[in-house]
């Protein structure tokens, strides 16, 4: 039912693409849609209401633009399988989620559709809301013959996952939202998102902040082709050191954790000053200041090195661990060339070994596989994990509570 679910909302999100009126500028029509935020080469609109219109409508947002990058590169920094995955992509992109968890995996990728994923996913939203939906990535071919990457998050409900509202203030929210990627340029993906919001409350200035809150983190949407090149850096990292592919989402490397700690507690080795004046491995000019690519593991100098941004999950699977590393150009030259879906691929073979997320049984119920046992998602799971919840503060809560059924 959910995987049917999924399949409908995507073919009618297309149709909705494919029908939006927009002026030759590629504007959306301003007789419906108002401009409300711009950044880096992306609009957000917001849909006018008519004044001589009785019925309440549901607030929605549109968003329309190009990012830089190629459609799989995209598909790669927006597709999150584990709950690790998730956490790592909410800390590169800034989308204001705290905490999140896959509750279920309805479709799993494959080595010959690695960015196919269908799931049920809960999300903890800075702004003490939460959301349980059912999401959706892959990349369908249109009539047109046309490749077009698809992302959904639609809200869904179950008696299993009850509300933290009424003990914890922790509102649930009901939304709707699609975005949509296809290849403009060579370089060039154009971006298409639509969401529908519904909100409990009356007040129309608190859904129209709630609004604006949306569109400032959806005004970073350029961030996604951030997190495909930092994914990619990481999958170089683990190649030239030899890590599991698991290193690229938990630092249990103890010889690189030290990197990850505070500046006070962490010895100051990224540049070293030689006696003897080494030569860059990249601009082949000698230097007494050296630092080392952590993508190819050569000497270069600080002239040739460039920082990026690198992000982990630490070993107690909730701490985000953000390191900007040193990389010459020629390592990220390489991590922007190298097809994301060979990647993808091959992290699909070194980890599908790994242990099993809950799954979506035969008879329409919540249930996690570990090996040769199932045990279902039952009410009393979620008032048990309720009790436990209630023992602390509404804070620590919403940091602490993992909700490992």
């Amino acid at each position: 039912m959910l995987h049917n679910l999924a399949e409908t909302l995507t073919a009618h999100n297309i149709e909705q693409y494919n029908t939006l009126l927009v002026t030759k500028d590629g504007i959306a029509d301003p007789t419906r849609w108002r401009e409300f935020r711009r950044r880096d080469g992306v609009r957000i609109y917001k849909e006018r209401v008519a004044a001589t219109r009785q019925v309440p409508t549901t607030p929605q947002l549109l968003l329309l633009g190009t990012i830089e990058g190629k459609l799989e590169d995209i598909m790669y920094g927006v597709v999150a399988t584990t709950d690790e995955a998730m956490k790592i992509k909410s800390a590169c992109t800034q989308d204001g989620v705290q905490d999140s968890k896959v509750l279920c995996e309805i479709l799993r990728p494959t080595f010959e559709d690695p960015f196919h994923h269908i799931g049920v996913k809960w999300r903890l939203f800075d702004s003490k809301c939460d959301h349980v939906s059912l999401d959706a990535t892959g990349i369908v071919e249109t009539v047109k013959r046309e490749r077009v990457g698809y992302s959904i998050s639609h809200s869904v409900a179950f008696s299993e996952f009850p509300s933290f509202e009424i003990a914890h203030g922790i509102e649930r929210l009901n939304m709707s939202v699609c975005s949509l990627y296809r290849q403009m340029t060579p370089t060039t993906v154009e971006c298409y998102v639509r969401g529908f919001f519904e909100f409990n409350t009356q007040n129309e200035m608190l859904g129209n902040l709630t609004l604006q809150a949306i569109a400032s983190q959806w005004a970073a949407f350029s961030r996604k082709s951030d997190c495909a090149l930092m994914k990619k850096l990481a999958w170089k990292m683990r190649k030239v050191y030899g890590w599991s592919p698991a290193s690229s989402r938990t630092y249990s490397f103890a010889d690189d954790l030290s990197d990850f700690q505070a500046p006070s507690a962490r010895p100051s080795h990224l540049v070293v000053r030689a006696l003897v004046a080494a030569r860059c491995r990249v601009c082949r000019k000698r230097s007494r200041f050296m630092g080392t690519c952590k993508g190819c593991n050569r000497q270069i100098c600080t002239r040739c090195y460039t920082k990026k941004r690198v992000c982990a999950v630490a070993p107690d699977h909730f701490t985000i661990l953000e390191k900007k590393r040193a990389f010459c150009s020629n390592c990220i030259s390489e991590a922007h060339n190298t097809s994301a879906l060979t990647i993808a691929r091959e992290e699909f073979l070194a980890e599908h070994h790994e242990q099993e997320v809950p799954s979506w049984s035969s008879t329409g119920r919540l249930s996690w596989n570990s090996g040769e046992t199932a045990s279902t998602l039952h009410m009393s799971d979620m008032r048990q994990r309720s009790s436990s919840i209630s023992s602390m503060s509404v804070a620590d809560s919403r940091r602490q509570t993992d909700l490992s059924f």
